[in-house]
């Protein structure tokens, strides 16, 4: 998250101990902040949720520490590839949320090829890092709120997806 900014100070500062990324929560308090500015400025925001894939599996086979090796070097992976006035999160188990200033739909997609050549360009010994990501922005629904959901749900999409082409591949 952009932590040298002020307007991030009344965020509650409960960093996630494996990450250290700010929260869910501060996530959610911040998108509530930047849509009260972007009702006075107009700007267009976008939302990228990304879950790192196979992160449980990494977990269950080579142990909490190799999970955790992951989600640092997918948020790594995530700090590189964004530009200082952007906001990063962990906002689940095995989820980050982005949030893309002054950024569209388009624009965005583009970033998805640079964190996703960053994080193909990390070597875990557990396993390949990937990722499900979804995108969506302010021109798509009235509050970022919803542009959240919307970019989650596109993520969800993406890992159903994939799960079935990996059933289907291996003759389930």
């Amino acid at each position: 998250m952009n932590l040298g900014m002020d307007p991030l100070s009344d965020l509650t500062g409960a960093a996630d101990p494996l990450s250290p990324l700010p929260g869910a929560a501060d996530f959610d308090a911040l998108l509530a902040r930047e849509e009260l500015r972007r009702a006075r400025t107009g700007e267009t925001l976008a939302v990228a949720v990304l879950d790192l894939d196979g992160l449980r599996a990494v977990n269950a086979r080579h142990g909490a520490a190799a999970g955790t090796a992951m989600l640092r070097a997918c948020a790594g992976s995530l700090r590189l590839t964004l530009r200082a006035v952007d906001d990063l999160a962990r906002t689940g188990p095995d989820e980050f949320s982005v949030l893309l200033h002054a950024t569209d739909s388009r624009s965005a997609a583009r970033w998805t090829g640079r964190f996703e050549e960053a994080l193909e360009d990390r070597e875990h010994p557990a396993a390949p890092l990937t990722c499900s990501l979804g995108i969506a922005d302010t021109t798509e629904a009235p509050t970022l709120m919803q542009v959240a959901a919307r970019a989650r749900r596109r993520m969800e999409v993406v890992q159903t997806v994939r799960k079935l082409r990996r059933a289907r591949e291996s003759g389930a």
